[in-house]
């Protein structure tokens, strides 16, 4: 595990999988030659929240954005239906816990804001989650 040396920001994502829970996704990782799952949180439909990567170590979800970001990713796609409210309640517990453990209001990204492609989907509300977050910084 290499751990990061710092921590400045969260990076979003989506499963691309209606289905899709910690224990898949990493199995696809695997399968794609990384040496675990690539986010450091799923944040499932029913708001569940499962653990990937160590939280401590570097991720392996935004290339660019890996060395000071935790990867967040949202079970769902994105570009065919919606994230559920659960989702985003447990998206604004998992972004107060981080900033709390870091002491200090975390950078939100999306994957699409650090490298070219449509993640986490056009379904989710950018301005929604962006809000939903910024209630309560520490």
């Amino acid at each position: 595990m290499i751990e990061r040396d710092e921590t400045n920001r969260i990076v979003f994502h989506h499963s691309l999988a209606s289905i899709s829970s910690a224990v898949d996704i990493r199995s696809w990782h695997i399968d794609r030659g990384f040496d675990d799952i690539g986010y450091h949180f799923i944040i499932r439909k029913t708001g569940n929240v499962e653990a990937g990567r160590n939280i401590r170590s570097i991720g392996a979800h935004a290339a660019g954005r890996n060395r000071d970001s935790i990867g967040v990713c949202f079970e769902g796609d994105f570009r065919s239906e919606f994230p559920t409210e659960f989702q985003y309640d447990s998206a604004l517990g998992v972004y107060h816990g981080l900033c709390r453990l870091y002491n200090k209001n975390l950078i939100i990204e999306f994957h699409r804001d650090v490298f070219d492609n449509a993640c986490p989907g056009e379904l989710l509300d950018r301005e929604k989650l962006l809000s939903t977050l910024k209630r309560g910084e520490v």
